[in-house]
Formats: structure tokens, C-alpha cells, sequence
């Protein structure tokens, strides 16, 4: 029991979600010291307590649109976020007078705040937080205090946030990197968990059954994009701040590790189905499922010990299964030998192998980083810097989906605006919060946000009815209000629904409190609630709706054209030998975050109206083979040697350049009908008499590389010549 409540204390403590949410209650008690004390400040007309609060949503502000970086950047960050937040608060206080005037700053503000996601994720967290808090200062507007006083407040409070952060950001400098590093291997650990699935008899190994598998593994994929991309932009930044750093030095020798494991995990050799057929009565898949449970439990462990800082021991169950699975391997083949049977399958099984050992290689790697002093390896690239005017003109010209999302989002608000003037309806503003955290960048995104606002919304409502009922006071109100920040921030990253209902019951305490009205004005919030949502279902809808049908051709020509540089990049280190560069590592990454977009489009697909889902079969089937395709690569790439022989280097790199230029034609079909070469099966298996082992396995994954780009050219000829053909029809 006492482990139990240890173990659950330390999850507790080292989890980064509950980390923020103590940083924030911190904060916002502090910001209560006017309050408590009843301090009076000649500056502001405001009462200590309206001081508070107000300095409380200031901080509330800053920590959603937080960043976790480098000191010197995050200096500038907080220094830019205090600016924009004291413009965008002054100019509403200045322009809610003139409601004219107002409604055409509302939209034009909004849209260059909106606008400046063109500059970067960072600067998007704080277009976001401004208009935040010209929201926030609208809703807390009093009309008897100095226009200065709520805009000044609320920046001081974004300013005591900041500066908190810093400072307890130095008692931990890498514990968001940890976290993403550890969530990363998670994510590792549940692919291969579902892959294991390809390697079980018991559920049996159908054509339909391997299908659904790889869609699974495709999602599963979405995931450990974002945590590389996430954790190799933490790396650089935290490189940037501190090259010194030991620990750091360490965390980044995971992340290669990653990348390395990820690639390996992602490779497909041979047809899975033929592999059941073949070996289907034999107990030696079986070891294959068991091996991969296995790396997937390390995969976690792995994790668990980059969160507790706690030095990785590889298994010796996992060692044990290696080897046991090498020697059925070996006692298989030579069974096979006997009757000069299957030797392809066998050699695909071997190679399966292989990149599974080498997995167990780089876990085992993982053990003896603490000796190391590898120099880090970072993407030095720097972006071409360009001023916000020529960004803005860029993303106008070419209609970018930040341009359209910065339109859809200023007409909201101001419609929204409209509806509350002109009905006059009290607490109206409501509307406008609901329309921005409600109306995303796609219509999948919107629809999800939509259903969780809105019954997280209204739950949050009802519970702040008996808590409007039974705590009067404002300490006890204040306490409450704090807590439910802290379970919103807590929440806000792994569980939305969840983080509505206490951000709802924070801004009904925190708006009773600066006007008392008791349950008067929850049945407004309600209605309020529900016509924002309406509106951002509407705005989403109309106001440039980006279908993803639409961007399925940009995004397929986009994953064939990282793809094939990633080819090439393979096909360069048979001939060189192996290597790890970053060139390579650009390449082979953007192939994987290509696929992945490519992948979350449809899933996006499937929450739009039925109307809208264009071909759906044959993007199903283009998404698929598209993925195949790129794990076939990985496979290729998992196993790059330098080939010794002169002669199967010539005959290789013969067939390197011809699966190269069918994958060029999938995306250039026009240069197919300039040449009359063509790949045919005979072309791969004509080399393989005369040649090694390994040889024809890479042979063989060139076969299916080359043929996967024949089934994707095949779909897209399909998909044109039935849209050509509706097109035709709808005239």
C-alpha cells in the first residue's frame, strides 16, 4: 500500500501538466496578496479586489500562451506577449464607446494578431493570448475606473507570471524536454504494440486483419511525428541557451536514439500475409510477437526512467528472447534447407529480424550514455527572415490556411459582437471567448472543439449553481477559483472536455466576484454558450472552408517528392556506407512528417459531412499505399551497408536508379510518356541467380518499392479520370 501511494506521489510530482498547475496556483495566491490585505493603491480607482483579479486573469494569459525555451528567447517572448497584451486591452478600453469604431478594430486586430502564426508557432501562442485578453477585458470592463487601469493590470500580471516562470524554470531547466523525450518513447512503445498485432496467429493474419493493422500504425505514426518535431525544436533551443549542459548532452543522445528506433519500427519487408502462409504452423511468429511486446515494454521503461531521471537497465528477459529467437531462426533455416524450400520468405524473416536486434542494439546504447560525451547534433538551418508585411502579403497571395483561419476568426468576433449590440444581451460578451477557443484552422478540429465546449461549458454551469449556493464568501470563492485554474492547466493538454468544465467554473467565480449576481446570469451563459458555437460551426463552414478533398492532391505530390529524396538519401548509402548526418536525418524526417500529414488529413476527412468526403475508397486506398510505400523505404534504410561487391553494386545501383524514377513518375507522370521504359517483375528477378543473400533482399524491397509507386501512379490516374468525369457530368 505504502509503494502504491509512493509510486502514485512521484507520478504526481514529476508529471509536467500537474508541474504547470502548481507553478500556476503559485502565481495566482501571490497575485491575491491586495485582496487579502486589503491593500489600497491611490494609482487605481478598483477595489483590492477587482486589483486581483485582474492581475489573476493577466497570469491565467500569460500561462496558456506559454512556451517552454531557452531563458534569452523566452525574455523576448514575455517582453512581446506584455506588449501586445497592454495594446489589445487599451484599445478595447479606448474603443467600447464607439461601437462603430470598436467593431472595426475588433476585426482588423484580430486579423493581424491571427495573422502572425505566419511568423511561427510562437508568435501564433501570442496572437492568440492577446485577443484573449482584449475578451477578457471587455468581459471586465468598468466604466467608472481610468482606461489604463485594467490594461496595466493585466500586463503586470503577465509580467509576475513570466518572471516566475524563469525563475522556476531554473530549478529544472529540461524537465518539458524530458517530458516530450518520455512521451516520445511511449508513443514508440504503443507502435509497437499494435505491430506485434502482424506477428499473432491467434488473432490470425487475413489480407482485411493486415490492413486495418497498418491504418492503425499509420494514426499511431501522427503521434510520434509531432513528439520528434517537438522534442528536436526543444533540443536546438535549450542547445542555443547552453551548450555546456551535461544533462542536456544526454537527452539528446535519446532523441537520436528515437529517430533511429522510429525508423526501424516503421520498416515493412516482405508481405506479412505470405509470411502467415508460409510459417503459419510453425511457433517461430510467435517469437516475432513476443519479441515486439517486448521492445515495447523497454520502449516504456525507457520513458518512465528519462521522467524520473533515472539511468535505463536494458532486460535480460528482452536479451534472453533475442537470443532465443536467433536460434529458432537458425534450427528453421537449416530445416528449410533440407527440402531447398521458401529460401525467399526465410530471408525476409531473417531480415525482420535483424532490424528487430538492431532496436535491441540502440536500447542497449541507451545504457552506457552516461559515459559519453558526444557533441550534440542539431539542425543548425536558420529560416530566411522576412518582415511581417511581406509574410502578410505572401499568405494573402497564396491563400494559406493561417490567412483563411485569420478571416474566418475576425468576421466571427465581429458578428458575435453585432449580436450582442443589437440585441443587448446582458453578459453577451460570452459569445466571443466561445467563438475563439471554439472555430479552429479545419472543419474535423472545429466539430470535435465544438461537442467538448459545448457539454464541458454546460457542465461547468450546473456544477456553479450549488457552488454559488453553498460558498458565498470570497475567500472560499477565491480558494475554489484557484483550484480550478490549477485543474484546468493540469488538463487543458490531455484532456479538453475535462479542462472546459473547471476554465467555466474559474470564469463564473471569477466574474461573480468582480460583480455579484449570484445564479442571475448562468441561464445567459447557457444561451450564450450555444449561440457561439453555432456560429463557429456556421463560420467554419461558409467563410473559406478548407474540405480536405481539396488538399489531398498538394499533400500526396508533397509526400511523394520528400519520399523519393528520402530514396535517394538510402540509395547513396549503399554505394558510401552508413550514416546518421543530418542531411540525412532532414531528409528521412520530412519523408515521416509528409506521410503523417498525408495520414491525419483523412482522419480529418471522416468528421466532415458525407457531402464532402470526395472518392472516399480510393483516398482510403491512395493514403495506405502511400504509407506502404514509405515503410518500405525505412525498411531499405534500417538495413544500409556499403556494398562491397563491384559487381552487385553495378547491378544495384542499376535497379536504384529505375525504382528511382518510377517513384519519380508518380508525381511527374508527364515525364513517364517521354520514355519507353518500363519495370517489370523480370527486370528485378532476372539479377537475383547469380547473386548473395543479401543481395536479393534488397532486390526484393526495391521490387515492392517500385511496384508500390506503380499502384499510387495507377490510384491517382483513377482518382483524376473520375473527377474529370463528375466535373463533366456536373456541366
Amino acid at each position: 500500500m505504502q509503494h502504491s501511494f509512493t509510486l502514485m506521489l512521484r507520478r504526481l510530482i514529476t508529471d509536467s501538466n500537474t508541474h504547470s498547475g502548481f507553478r500556476i496556483v503559485i502565481a495566482m495566491a501571490c497575485v491575491f496578496v491586495p485582496a487579502i490585505f486589503d491593500l489600497q493603491f491611490g494609482f487605481f480607482k478598483q477595489s483590492s479586489l477587482a486589483i486581483s483579479l485582474s492581475l489573476c486573469l493577466g497570469v491565467l494569459a500569460s500561462a496558456i500562451v506559454e512556451v517552454d525555451e531557452n531563458t534569452k528567447d523566452r525574455q523576448k517572448f514575455i517582453a512581446t506577449v506584455i506588449a501586445c497584451f497592454f495594446i489589445a486591452s487599451s484599445s478595447v478600453e479606448l474603443l467600447l464607446p464607439y461601437p462603430l469604431l470598436f467593431a472595426v478594430g475588433l476585426g482588423t486586430s484580430t486579423f493581424a494578431f491571427m495573422m502572425l502564426a505566419s511568423l511561427g508557432m510562437h508568435y501564433s501562442r501570442i496572437g492568440f493570448g492577446a485577443i484573449l485578453i482584449a475578451i477578457y477585458t471587455l468581459i471586465g470592463h468598468q466604466p467608472e475606473a481610468a482606461w489604463f487601469e485594467s490594461p496595466l493590470l493585466l500586463a503586470l500580471g503577465a509580467l509576475w507570471y513570466g518572471l516566475f516562470a524563469i525563475a522556476w524554470s531554473h530549478l529544472s531547466p529540461n524537465r518539458t524536454l524530458r517530458e516530450q523525450l518520455a512521451q516520445l518513447f511511449y508513443a514508440l512503445s504503443r507502435y509497437q504494440l499494435q505491430k506485434s498485432e502482424l506477428f499473432d496467429t491467434q488473432k490470425g493474419n487475413s489480407r482485411q486483419a493486415i490492413t486495418d493493422t497498418r491504418q492503425k500504425l499509420a494514426v499511431l505514426n501522427i503521434s510520434i511525428v509531432a513528439r520528434l518535431a517537438a522534442s528536436k525544436d526543444m533540443v536546438k533551443g535549450q542547445y542555443q541557451a547552453n551548450r555546456r549542459q551535461q544533462e542536456l548532452a544526454r537527452l539528446n543522445q535519446y532523441y537520436l536514439v528515437a529517430e533511429q528506433i522510429h525508423e526501424r519500427i516503421s520498416a515493412s519487408q516482405y508481405l506479412y500475409s505470405q509470411l502467415e502462409h508460409t510459417f503459419g504452423r510453425s511457433q517461430i511468429l510467435e517469437g516475432f510477437h513476443q519479441l515486439l511486446l517486448q521492445l515495447s515494454s523497454d520502449c516504456h521503461q525507457v520513458g518512465s526512467c528519462i521522467k524520473d531521471k533515472k539511468p535505463y537497465l536494458h532486460s535480460k528477459r528482452l536479451k534472453w528472447t533475442v537470443q532465443a529467437l536467433s536460434d529458432q531462426l537458425l534450427l528453421l533455416k537449416q530445416k528449410l534447407q533440407l527440402f531447398d524450400n521458401n529460401q525467399e520468405a526465410m530471408q525476409a524473416l531473417q531480415a525482420i529480424y535483424d532490424n528487430l536486434n538492431g532496436i535491441d542494439a540502440l536500447l542497449v546504447s541507451l545504457t552506457k550514455i552516461k559515459s559519453q560525451q558526444n557533441p550534440i547534433i542539431v539542425d543548425t538551418e536558420q529560416p530566411i527572415p522576412h518582415s511581417f508585411w511581406h509574410v502578410l502579403y505572401k499568405a494573402y497571395q497564396q491563400k494559406t490556411p493561417v490567412y483563411k483561419h485569420a478571416v474566418r476568426i475576425s468576421v466571427s468576433l465581429v458578428i458575435a459582437f453585432a449580436i450582442q449590440a443589437k440585441f443587448n444581451l446582458n453578459n453577451g460578451y460570452w459569445i466571443l471567448p466561445t467563438v475563439l477557443f471554439v472555430c479552429q484552422p479545419s472543419f474535423s478540429e472545429t466539430r470535435k472543439r465544438l461537442m467538448l465546449r459545448s457539454f464541458g461549458t454546460l457542465l461547468g454551469i450546473l456544477l456553479s449553481f450549488p457552488i454559488f449556493y453553498f460558498l458565498q464568501g470570497i475567500v472560499s470563492q477565491s480558494v475554489l477559483m484557484v483550484l480550478a485554474a490549477f485543474l484546468f492547466i493540469t488538463y487543458v493538454k490531455t484532456n479538453y472536455g475535462l479542462a472546459v468544465i473547471f476554465i467555466t467554473i474559474m470564469v463564473m467565480i471569477l466574474t461573480n466576484l468582480l460583480a455579484p449576481s449570484g445564479v442571475a446570469f448562468l441561464y445567459a451563459r447557457i444561451y450564450e454558450t450555444l449561440i457561439g458555437c453555432a456560429l463557429s460551426f456556421a463560420a467554419v463552414s461558409v467563410i473559406y472552408p478548407d474540405w480536405q478533398f481539396k488538399r489531398f492532391p498538394g499533400l500526396v505530390n508533397n509526400h511523394l517528392l520528400k519520399t523519393s529524396r528520402y530514396f535517394k538519401q538510402v540509395a547513396q548509402q549503399y554505394q558510401f556506407g552508413r550514416s546518421e548526418s543530418i542531411i540525412f536525418r532532414q531528409t528521412r524526417f520530412a519523408a515521416f512528417q509528409s506521410d503523417s500529414a498525408l495520414t491525419n488529413a483523412w482522419q480529418s476527412m471522416l468528421f466532415e459531412p458525407n457531402s464532402k468526403q470526395h472518392l472516399k475508397k480510393e483516398v482510403y486506398g491512395l493514403v495506405n499505399r502511400c504509407d506502404a510505400l514509405c515503410c518500405y523505404i525505412a525498411a531499405l534504410s534500417s538495413h544500409r551497408h556499403k556494398i562491397e561487391s563491384e559487381t552487385e553494386l553495378a547491378v544495384l545501383s542499376a535497379l536504384f536508379e529505375a525504382t528511382s524514377q518510377q517513384i519519380l513518375y508518380t508525381y511527374r507522370p508527364e515525364l513517364r510518356a517521354q520514355t519507353e521504359h518500363a519495370i517489370e517483375i523480370d527486370t528485378f528477378e532476372q539479377h537475383k541467380e547469380n547473386m548473395s543473400d543479401e543481395a536479393k533482399l534488397i532486390v526484393e524491397q526495391l521490387k515492392l518499392i517500385a511496384f508500390s509507386a506503380m499502384d499510387i501512379q495507377l490510384l491517382l490516374k483513377k482518382i483524376e479520370d473520375t473527377s474529370e468525369k463528375k466535373r463533366l457530368i456536373a456541366q
